[in-house]
């Protein structure tokens, strides 16, 4: 089966003979019409590639945005869901193509860190299911292979023998237990107060509340894009094709949690909640309380401090117990939201190096210092990073 179709204006042949080869370096294998078979009608042959391909790259130009043939080839391919759009000129899509994503190329010269090309590589890695190939490091001369040992033949058992059962079964426990031994590790976090030292503990799949309520997704990793576009879309689905439901712009924090595939669930501050690529994030340390003055984080201000619930200097006095929403924060201040991130970490009794921080808090009789390093709960690492996150936005 062919991974990849070109569809292309012959205008444009020599720069689609560029794009035809960079997929191939890819490790993907192309087809587009250079070599036509002269014995089969064009539109048959079309309709077989487009049919047969896992991906279908269609190069718009001023040309090609005027072909019906070129038109017709990416209304295939979008109704057949494999449709990846690339521009070579200063031009957009015609109508309707014009509202999906596309990468502009119009200055890729075959730079494989290219914005553009990336994206290319991207949709390629999604609807065909493997990563491109990238190129090896220069390395010494290969040492020949030992020659490959070759079991002799087993002499045929009789027609009675239970042997073939016995083998099968085998082969299926042993197939079972190495699709077990493959599957990834989980990723461990550190809980610190940053002075190095920390407790480990997992993150990722969603965690159940702790009043035995349906699971939920623990959003306990704070991140930031990695996108040197400036901005990443959130989509309804892991798939670059669906609908997009909002925008995490350069320096914007969002929640995510550990997970296995090239896509992740992400959270923004509005509640936006969908898919990311996960190449496109970088996970911060979202978890820990503020650090000491010089550490990289300021005094807290002159003035009246938050009085909390009651006079009780706790902004939020459930924080411990359930997930926080997005929406109940719109109405803290950032100094409030401040002060709720770290009354978690005082409320399991952690001794702040931060003086202001230590001096609001022990005014109050329920504050008991009693520790340099806490364990928070999924829960709580959650509310941390969700509480830090609106905080970045209230400032």
């Amino acid at each position: 089966m062919v991974d990849v179709f070109i569809s292309y204006s012959r205008d444009n042949k020599a720069r689609v003979a560029e794009i035809a080869q960079a997929v191939k370096a890819a490790g993907y294998e192309v087809w587009w019409d250079a070599e036509l078979p002269p014995h089969r009608s064009y539109g048959d042959v079309i309709t077989e590639k487009i049919g047969m391909a896992k991906a279908a790259i269609v190069v718009w130009s001023h040309t090609s945005a005027q072909s019906e043939w070129v038109r017709a080839e990416a209304d295939v391919a979008r109704n057949q869901k494999k449709l990846v759009q690339t521009a070579i000129d200063d031009v957009m899509p015609p109508l309707p193509f014009n509202q999906i994503q596309f990468a502009e190329l119009a200055d890729w010269h075959g730079e494989t860190d290219h914005s553009g090309w990336r994206k290319v590589l991207m949709s390629l890695e999604e609807l065909c299911c493997r990563a491109p190939v990238e190129a090896p490091p220069a390395a010494p001369a290969p040492v020949p292979a030992p020659a490959a040992y070759s079991a002799p033949a087993e002499p045929a058992a009789p027609r009675s023998s239970p042997l073939p059962w016995i083998l099968g079964a085998a082969a299926i426990v042993g197939a079972g237990l190495l699709w077990w031994l493959l599957q990834p590790t989980p990723m461990r976090t550190t809980v610190s107060d940053g002075s190095g030292s920390g407790s480990a503990a997992v993150a990722g799949a969603p965690e159940t509340a702790d009043d035995g309520a349906a699971p939920v997704e623990a959003f306990v990793l704070a991140a930031v894009i990695n996108d040197p576009e400036g901005f990443t879309n959130i989509r309804a689905q892991a798939s670059s094709q669906s609908a997009i439901l909002g925008k995490v712009l350069e320096g914007e924090k969002f929640l995510t949690y550990q997970q296995s595939g090239s896509w992740w669930r992400v959270r923004k501050g509005d509640g936006t909640t969908g898919y990311m690529f996960r190449k496109l994030i970088r996970v911060l340390d979202g978890a820990n309380p503020d650090p000491a003055p010089g550490a990289g984080a300021a005094s807290l201000p002159a003035g009246p401090m938050p009085a909390g619930v009651g006079g009780s200097g706790v902004v939020i006095p459930d924080s411990s117990e359930r997930l926080l929403s997005a929406d109940e924060l719109g109405n803290y201040s950032a100094l409030e939201l401040r002060i709720a991130r770290n009354e978690i970490f005082a409320r399991n009794g952690f001794r702040f190096k931060d003086a202001s921080l230590r001096a609001h808090f022990s005014q109050f009789g329920w504050y008991k210092p009693t520790t340099d390093n806490v364990q928070l709960s999924g829960v709580e690492k959650a509310n941390v990073a969700l509480l830090k996150s609106a905080e970045a936005a209230a400032q």
